[in-house]
């Protein structure tokens, strides 16, 4: 190891800190942990109808396409996170892959999505429940009534254990994913002899061009979103080499193809000649359902509030890791860091995160109203999740060419993160040209302004606090697994009740302890 290796880049001691419960989850867990932060439910009742006004009746293959494009990006995840297990997720993967700049401005970026998950699908699933409670019972509930409840569900199972919002997260993605095959099966009998039609299934021929087809694509490509978010749990997670790489896969092949399903009886229910006239229906899967029967909307709201619940758990519980993975080396405010004495979780972190998710849902939808609010924070994870997606995917190229060179493949770990970033790109392109409207170019302004503020940030941080950079990069958890450590890799004890060990490379620097 040459001088220059050593001197300017050598990590600071590792010191004593909290540790996260290591081990609380099994496979199952950490799979609908990611199941559940993609929605079955809530997902394709917001998403079906707008695809349906950009391609008719070709939604399940459009579905099943960006199924295909996202796996390619599952499969870089998959990549990182055999090597790299980390409650930091995606800035542990680029600050090893890039450089501890671009994971810090990647982590910045993340801020616009994980942390306001909740927000997102509580604010769209309270702005659909309250008119059809309404229109079904005669009830009429407050939206804003619905979301503080959902958001105290979500802050008591999170705050109070990592295993039992991970089973909650479990029965409620088993719960809506049975319901909405349930739910498809039973509008395919009810539509009779038109199940066969093989439209659904067909390119679409949209007399704008290709545009339609490009921008279904795109928003198919983004309801996928969260399919990674079990990565953050790797710390607390059985095996995390192995399990996390086949939950991100599983999970998107899982939720894609209940999606496509879902997505092929809502054409054939409403009708392959009709399709077009769902954009303009009022909640257009309550309709199905009361064709089904007179009680099938309170089953099908029943999902909905389920998928709610379980992708605002994920994403609750994937930000706050995050967070707390950046206050742990001083990246963020230290307290961020502070662990629960009795439930072992990130217990400033969830506060924070609960607090935030309050003020912005309430603030949004008092604003714009709860579906308005809904496309406002939207864009903000659309926008977030592309930036993050992208440096991943990257990322791959840096880790294992500079790291990883005898296992280098050039298709693996080449062309896929290539392919995959360039299918991101096309989205981030269709998501702000042409510019939106009001109050949609304030978003988008406002994600600009953030991302740059972030890069800002990231360059005064190497000057000032290089090593709390490097040091939260070298956070990675060894799971005992038969995998060696790399050839410039040396353990590292984290002093933590459980943690495991830190192995410390950054960005294939060697590192003492």
């Amino acid at each position: 190891m040459s001088s220059d290796d050593m001197a300017p880049h050598a990590l600071p001691p590792q010191t004593s800190s909290p540790a996260l419960r290591s081990g609380a989850l099994g496979q199952r867990e950490v799979v609908f942990q990611a199941i559940s932060h993609l929605g079955p439910a809530v997902g394709i009742i917001i998403i079906g109808p707008v695809l349906a006004g950009f391609v008719g009746a070709s939604i399940p293959l459009i579905v099943l396409l960006a199924m295909a494009a996202v796996l390619l990006t599952g499969l870089c995840v998959a990549q990182l996170a055999r090597k790299l297990p980390s409650s930091g997720g995606y800035y542990t993967y680029v600050s090893h892959g890039l450089g501890e700049r671009f994971g810090f401005v990647t982590a910045w970026a993340y801020f616009l999505y994980d942390p306001l998950l909740p927000t997102l699908v509580l604010l769209v699933t309270s702005g659909i429940l309250t008119p059809v409670i309404e229109a079904n019972l005669g009830i009429h509930i407050p939206w804003w009534l619905i979301a503080l409840v959902l958001l105290a569900v979500v802050f008591t199972a999170t705050y109070r254990g990592v295993k039992m919002s991970a089973r909650l997260t479990l029965v409620l993605g088993v719960v809506e994913s049975v319901i909405m095959v349930v739910f498809a099966v039973a509008v395919l009998v009810r539509s009779g002899g038109r199940t066969l039609s093989l439209a659904p299934l067909s390119f679409p021929d949209t007399p704008e061009g290709l545009q339609p087809v490009f921008l279904a694509f795109v928003f198919a490509v983004l309801l996928f979103t969260g399919f990674e978010s079990a990565a953050p749990l790797a710390e607390e997670t059985a095996d995390p080499r192995r399990a996390i790489p086949r939950t991100v896969l599983w999970s998107t092949i899982v939720v894609g193809l209940i999606w496509a399903f879902v997505a092929y009886a809502m054409v054939v229910g409403w009708g392959v000649e009709r399709i077009g006239d769902i954009v303009s229906a009022d909640n257009p899967f309550f309709t199905l359902a009361d064709g089904v029967a007179g009680w099938a909307w309170l089953l099908l709201a029943f999902a909905l509030l389920n998928s709610a619940l379980g992708a605002a758990l994920a994403g609750q519980n994937a930000g706050a890791r995050v967070m707390y993975a950046l206050g742990r080396s001083g990246i963020l405010p230290r307290g961020l860091a502070r662990i629960h004495p009795v439930h072992q979780t990130p217990a400033t972190a969830l506060i924070l995160t609960t607090l935030l998710n309050v003020a912005v849902c309430l603030g949004l939808g008092t604003w714009l109203g709860p579906i308005g609010g809904f496309t406002f924070i939207g864009l903000f994870i659309t926008l977030g999740v592309i930036v993050v997606y992208s440096l991943g995917n990257i990322a791959v190229i840096g880790l294992y060419w500079r790291r990883y060179r005898p296992e280098f493949s050039p298709l693996r770990h080449g062309a896929v993160p290539v392919a995959a970033t360039a299918i991101l790109i096309a989205g981030l392109y269709y998501s702000v040209w042409p510019l939106p409207a009001w109050p949609l170019n304030l978003a988008l302004g406002i994600v600009v302004s953030w991302l740059v503020v972030g890069v800002v940030v990231s360059a005064l941080l190497w000057r000032t606090r290089r090593d709390a950079l490097m040091d939260a990069a070298r956070l990675t958890f060894e799971d005992g697994t038969d995998e060696a450590p790399s050839p410039d890799t040396v353990a590292l004890p984290t002093g933590g009740r459980g943690s495991g060990t830190a192995t410390g490379t950054v960005t294939g620097r060697e590192v003492t302890g």
